[in-house]
């Protein structure tokens, strides 16, 4: 194989790979794509450690089949242009993507039931119908995603979301809500489990629980900055130009998530073998190759046969894994699902402080910020030490007492104080799911598309029945 891309003075030409451990040479195929060559030898290589040394070859060992010297020294420059590029943008993307999800809970704090003549059953009925199209959206998105370009995809998604989210300052009635909230989680599907997928593409597993837990922790600092742009908006734009505050929280929120969109758009790669996107400009041809090659070299295996998506699928249903995972995700979003409510029931303990409706919002962002913070130590010492169990099932059962806590008083102090533990706990374990998701059913690319898709969107059945379990008139008063 080429050890260097481009020399003055003309092309070089292609040489066989040396399959170590045998007399085998590959040949080079100058019309494949970059990730279709490059899993091929690492393939054979894979096969010449196998028939002559018993043993599968170390991901180092299968890299260093590739010919470029400097290998080691080339990742470390990827993974940092991946933190540059990549990361900030997903983490943008999603960023935007809750805080229109999250605003219909801070909304219901200006005159949101009262314009729209909502009860308690309606507004849960209009929360809920936005799982129902991320049910819908999500599996076929993510088999589509890996056939197209997802720098272009997911940005222009977003800014559809952002016309959607904007229609609902022009809803009238609890009927015109239902459906412009179905078609928000119809084009806000796309997103999450296409980044995560992304993510995939381009990190290696013992990478990847950090990086997820940036992505994931956008959720938790969109939910505590919506509280704080709900509150300064209520604040100042209340009936200006004779538009309600949470008219107003719906317009400042879809305006900004488009033109961050706009933005992202051009610093999102593709994929290390795409010959767009903005590897094509932040990275060489030879840190491109190292970059496939290295995420090649993580799968369990590099033999597996390259696959459509419909094959993709059945590998993923065929997996016991995945409804481990997926029985994991469900009771997750169930027990997180206090977010939709979280600021009426913060407003509930506030008004027994003597605090006004403006004061509640700014108290809901405290414990999501620790939540945040959480999530980055849990998931930097998981990838550290290289474990998952425990980082996950420990905060989960923290949270537990907290919900425990929040049963057995009824002092307003101590239940809000026990938030910032069942609100940490929760959050800080969420991110290690899909990263377990994204490494442990990775076998193919199309597989681990599969497979992320399908455990995000199962558990939108936890997010439909917590929707149900926290009724109106049972609220803190």
């Amino acid at each position: 194989m080429t050890t260097q891309n481009e020399k003055a003075g003309g092309d070089v030409p292609p040489q066989d790979i040396q399959v170590p451990g045998s007399d085998v040479k590959a040949p080079i195929d100058e019309k494949a794509d970059t990730a279709s060559t490059i899993e091929k030898e690492l393939g054979m290589v894979e096969e010449g450690y196998l028939k002559n040394e018993g043993r599968l070859p170390s991901p180092e060992e299968q890299i260093d089949a590739l010919g470029i010297p400097n290998w080691r020294e080339l990742e470390k420059k990827i993974v940092r242009r991946l933190d540059m590029t990549l990361m900030p943008c997903v983490w943008c993307l999603y960023f935007f993507n809750y805080l229109d999800r999250a605003s219909i809970g801070h909304a219901r704090l200006s005159t949101f039931d009262e314009d729209l003549n909502l009860t308690g059953a309606n507004f849960s009925s209009a929360a809920s119908i936005l799982s129902l199209g991320y049910v819908l959206g999500q599996l076929p998105s993510n088999m589509l995603i890996t056939k197209i370009r997802p720098s272009l995809y997911l940005c222009l998604m977003a800014i559809v979301w952002s016309g959607v989210s904007v229609a609902t300052v022009g809803v009238k009635s609890y009927s015109g809500l239902m459906g412009v909230r179905f078609a928000l989680g119809l084009v806000e599907a796309p997103l999450l489990p296409g980044a995560i997928y992304l993510l995939g593409c381009w990190y290696t597993r013992k990478e990847v629980a950090f990086r997820m837990a940036i992505l994931y922790s956008a959720q938790t600092i969109a939910f505590c900055s919506a509280g704080l742009i709900a509150a300064a908006t209520y604040a100042t734009l209340e009936k200006a130009h004779g538009l309600a505050g949470w008219q107003w929280l719906f317009i400042i929120l879809a305006t900004a998530g488009a033109g961050s969109a706009m933005i992202c758009i051009w610093f999102i790669p593709d994929y290390p073998d795409s010959t767009t996107g903005s590897a094509m400009w932040t990275m060489t041809e030879d840190m491109r190759k190292v970059a496939a090659a290295r995420v090649i070299a993580d799968r369990p295996s590099t033999t597996e046969a390259k696959t459509g998506a419909w094959e993709g699928l059945k590998l993923s249903v065929r997996d016991p894994k995945l409804y481990i995972l997926t029985l994991m995700n469900i009771t997750i979003s169930a027990a997180y699902g206090f977010s939709n409510f979280y600021p009426s029931i913060v407003r509930g303990l506030a008004a027994d402080w003597g605090y006004s409706s403006v004061i509640a919002l700014v108290l809901t962002a405290p414990p999501y910020i620790f939540a945040a913070i959480g999530s980055y130590v849990n998931a930097w010492h998981s990838d550290k030490v290289k474990e998952r169990g425990l980082h996950y099932a420990i905060p989960v059962a923290v949270a537990c007492i907290g919900f425990i806590v929040c049963l057995a008083t009824t002092n307003p102090q101590a239940r809000y104080g026990a938030s910032f533990i069942y609100v940490g706990g929760m959050y800080i374990a969420n991110p290690l799911i899909m990263g377990y998701v994204s490494g442990a059913l990775a076998k193919t690319p199309e597989k681990r598309a599969a497979s992320v898709a399908l455990c995000n969107l199962l558990s939108q059945i936890g997010n439909f029945t917590a929707l149900f379990m926290f009724v109106t008139k049972e609220e803190p008063r």
